[in-house]
């Protein structure tokens, strides 16, 4: 099993939840007043606030997850072997940051990260605005090495986009049609 697959499963039954928190943070920044003055970088670490706090609520008291606060920041150990941080995606589909010495211990692979085993998975569950900044396009969960992109794989909230069609009565030939056609007149009309 490929590192992506085996990611995938072990997040599998949690991405409904992650994609959620997005989707609630979200929210709380679309309720928010005044938020048209504030710059780019206002919102992401506002809405990164929101994407804490509401995950730290979700997986509060979660077995399978581990939270793990350093600092202003948190990451989440799944089933001790994927540990996951929340990041807004930059142009290359890559979470957006500076690059601190606690960043650069998650993003080189070649680094671990204190007090965790070398074999933890770390990626990046990612979220994409629209051009406009006015939706979260896309949440996917990415692995990188430093500034390159290895894999990415999307996850939806659960929403589908699948259509099911509507059964449709089939005419009964002895029945007359619902739509009669009128009976021509004689009379013309006139716009008077």
């Amino acid at each position: 099993m490929t590192e992506q697959e085996t990611v995938r499963t072990i997040l599998s039954n949690f991405e409904f939840r992650l994609h959620s928190i997005l989707k609630k943070a979200w929210d709380e920044w679309l309720e928010m007043p005044k938020k048209g003055v504030l710059s780019p970088r206002s919102r992401a670490s506002i809405l990164f606030d929101f994407i804490k706090k509401l995950a730290l609520d979700e997986f509060d008291g979660d077995a399978d997850i581990r939270v793990l606060p350093n600092g202003q920041t948190v990451k989440f150990l799944f089933h001790d072997q994927v540990l996951i941080r929340f990041k807004k995606a930059n142009a290359k589909g890559i979470g957006s940051n500076i690059e601190t010495q606690a960043v650069l211990e998650f993003v080189d692979p070649q680094l671990e990260i204190p007090n965790l085993l070398p074999e933890i998975f770390k990626v990046e569950v990612c979220y994409t605005l629209d051009k406009l900044a006015t939706k979260v396009e896309a949440v996917a969960v990415t692995k990188r090495d430093r500034h390159r992109k290895l894999w990415s794989y999307p996850i939806s909230g659960g929403e589908s986009g699948v259509v099911l069609p509507m059964p449709t009565r089939a005419p009964d030939p002895d029945t007359p049609p619902l739509v009669r056609p009128r009976k021509p007149t004689d009379k013309l009309e006139t716009g008077d």
